[in-house]
């Protein structure tokens, strides 16, 4: 669903000659991606655990979308604000002892793998993070930012995660500022 206007409150339009631009900026633009599944990485039956286990779920994250299409050819400046995790069973997260959210680079670009989300706050049920203030287009691939989430667990403390994984709802969340040069 694209909205029809999400810009105009802060909007500045302004001429200076032949050129004509909007600027503006568009405060959480955010998008909710449910039932992401994260799993104990396999081990052979007579392997014990470590102590500890990465769970990692990699998703992407549509920013344009929101965007009506009348921007598409505009100049985007996005920052990623802040991002949830929240079990979608009766599950107290307390089992997950660190995150960190990265940043993947499109297919064919020499950009590197990038840490933006590492600080955690986390309740019985719910993870949060904050994002760090770093400009992602030249990260933006087809209008999708591409993301891997690792947990790392304690493995002494999984028994109450479901055999079949955490099942959690991702929500992310970014800030865009925006120029549309009419001339163009």
């Amino acid at each position: 669903m694209r909205p029809a206007l999400l810009v105009p409150a802060l909007a500045l339009l302004s001429a200076c000659g032949d050129l004509m631009y909007l600027e503006g900026s568009v405060n959480q633009l955010c998008q909710k991606l449910p039932a992401q599944n994260f799993r104990v990485p396999p081990v052979p039956g007579s392997v014990q655990l470590p102590p500890q286990v990465t769970l990692e779920r990699h998703f992407d994250f549509d920013i344009t979308a929101q965007l009506p299409t009348q921007l598409d050819r505009a100049q985007l400046t996005i920052a990623l604000d802040r991002m949830s995790l929240t079990a979608r069973q009766n599950v107290n997260l307390g089992f997950i002892q660190a995150a960190k959210v990265t940043l993947e680079p499109p297919s064919n670009s020499k950009l590197a793998p990038v840490v933006v989300v590492k600080d955690l706050e986390s309740s019985p049920s719910t993870l949060r993070f904050s994002g760090d203030d770093l400009e992602l287009v030249p990260y933006l691939q087809s209008g999708v930012l591409s993301y891997t989430v690792a947990l790392t667990a304690s493995t002494a403390d999984m028994n109450a995660m479901p055999e079949t994984g955490l099942a959690a709802d991702i929500d992310a969340c970014a800030n865009v500022a925006l120029r549309w040069d009419y001339a163009n």
